[in-house]
């Protein structure tokens, strides 16, 4: 079997080398004689978003690229897979020596090489029946809440960019969508049609924890949204030209009127190292940020790969100004398929977390399947309820009312973010009751709880970080955490710690909705 294996690898090799093409981003250095008036490419909802927040609705990142850079780039390329107005860039396939005319073109500022051997950070997807873990997904989020006070994303627009979203028009749990002509536009990146209800069906469970609904149970918050629905993924086979369809895809979504993305997946591979998942290193994490800047809320699943060597987020989930979802399980703790943070500049990811094990759209109604996947949706149809409830606010002020809204917040950790974001915040006078007290005895630290809590065996954590503020990271001083776990609570005795192990160290605890911490 080993023989075959490293022959079939030789045979690609060696077809790899005759063929000789690679992919490449060829960024131009202006938009010479391109004209259009961008007021006729832009949906009103889009027009919009961008009055709201100041953004110039005939901004330069939204001109078309110069066609005639393009027909020339096209004629001295061996395929073009893509244009993008945003960064200015033809996206082609190439020999070297066709790359090489390329590079001498006037107009032509940089050849960037596109990473290959790409791979998503997708889930498993289970044919399994958990019972009430539909109403549990639902009820973690206190969806009940929102429900409760006529919340439903109705006046948003989400744009769910994924792998195709086959028999999303059969299933009775979304039914209700199509019905009521929710679905807005649709667009298959790769064959440049309408047509997505095909290849997987990781889109139509994506889109069902977002807005599904089944019998009388819903799956998803966001039940009165309006969609655009777009396909960028080829679930059985990833490449590079991902990459570059899903900027196509936040593109189209822009100018389509989306107030949020989601995107239940990312992207890492050998050619890209943990200490490049930065924000600021792949082309999809800048067009995150951009669309961000354009008043979009973006998104993203952490990714699956907390039990894997790769560990951490990928991209695009490492750009600043997306939120970014990891999973937890049921009792509330870190889901270990859960791609950790920080990002490689030590910013806090994830953001928040939900639940990483779901009830999801299938043929036959629901069936449970899991990973940061179904997080993410979950959390994008919270948000849109959010949204709907102040909707004088922009998409950065409702990613801060997220977070802040966190089961956890203002205590983080790189596998928690601020914990599951919850409906209540919104609606209540924030009143902060301790539930512990932290008490120094000589080298002793003692965590005892107030006499009105309450333990349930097997079902209480408290959780602990460790902040060292003297990090430095390329010149500046980094807060960062070294250390953070989670402790199961069982009984009212006190949890005893050496205070000679955290010298000169910030030590902070949350239990129950209250944090409280010490300096070492």
């Amino acid at each position: 079997m080993i023989r075959h294996i490293v022959f079939l690898l030789i045979i690609l090799i060696g077809y790899q080398s005759i063929k000789g093409q690679e992919k490449y981003w060829v960024f131009l250095k202006d938009k010479k004689f391109s004209a259009v008036d961008t007021h006729d490419y832009l949906d009103q909802k889009a027009k919009n978003r961008r009055k709201k927040i100041g953004f110039p609705i005939n901004h330069y990142s939204d001109i078309p690229v110069c066609i005639s850079y393009v027909d020339e780039v096209t004629s001295k390329a061996d395929h073009i897979l893509g244009v993008s107005r945003w960064f200015n860039a033809i996206c082609v396939e190439a020999f070297e020596g066709q790359i090489s005319e390329i590079k001498l073109l006037p107009y032509v500022v940089e050849v960037q090489p596109l990473k290959p051997v790409l791979h998503a950070c997708k889930l498993d997807f289970k044919n399994k029946n958990i019972n009430n873990l539909a109403e549990r997904q639902i009820s973690s989020l206190e969806g009940q809440v929102f429900q409760n006070k006529g919340l439903d994303g109705k006046g948003l627009r989400i744009c769910v960019i994924d792998g195709g979203f086959k028999g999303a028009s059969e299933t009775p749990s979304l039914q209700h969508l199509f019905k009521n002509n929710q679905i807005i536009k649709t667009w298959d990146f790769h064959y440049k049609r309408e047509d997505v209800y095909k290849y997987s069906e990781h889109g139509s469970a994506v889109l069902s924890c977002i807005a599904g609904k089944y019998q009388n149970q819903i799956l998803g918050l966001a039940q009165s949204a309006e969609f655009l629905l777009a396909r960028t993924e080829r679930v059985a086979v990833e490449n590079e030209t991902e990459e570059v369809l899903w900027l196509m895809a936040m593109e189209w979504a822009d100018a389509n009127g989306a107030d949020i993305i989601n995107t239940s997946l990312g992207y890492a591979s050998e050619e890209y190292f943990n200490y490049q998942m930065d924000g600021k290193t792949s082309i999809i994490a800048r067009a995150a940020n951009m669309a961000a800047k354009k008043g979009i809320l973006v998104l993203v699943s952490a990714g699956n790969s907390g039990d894997s060597d790769w560990k951490y987020i990928a991209t695009p989930a490492d750009a600043d100004s997306v939120l970014t979802i990891g999973a937890i399980t049921s009792s509330g703790i870190h889901r270990s398929f859960s791609s950790f943070g920080p990002t490689a500049d030590f910013r806090m990811k994830p953001n928040v977390v939900a639940f990483g094990d779901v009830m999801g759209a299938s043929k036959k109604g629901i069936s449970k399947t899991q990973g940061t996947s179904f997080s993410c949706p979950l959390v994008a149809g919270y948000a849109a309820c959010v949204w709907q409830n102040y909707p004088e606010k922009t998409n950065m002020e409702i990613f801060e009312l997220i977070e802040k809204s966190g089961s956890l917040y203002p205590y983080f950790d790189y596998a928690h973010g601020y914990g599951v974001p919850k409906a209540s915040y919104y609606f209540k006078d924030e009143i902060i009751i301790p539930t512990f007290e932290i008490i120094r005895d000589g080298n002793t630290i003692k965590i005892e709880l107030a006499e009105n809590q309450e333990v349930h065996h097997g079902t209480q954590y408290m959780f602990m970080h460790v902040e060292n503020d003297k990090f430095n990271y390329e010149g500046q001083t980094k807060k960062v955490l070294e250390k953070y776990k989670t402790i199961l609570v069982h009984s009212k005795n006190p949890i005893t710690i050496n205070a000679n192990d955290y010298k000169d160290k910030i030590l902070r605890f949350h239990f129950n909705g209250y944090m409280n911490e010490i300096q070492l």
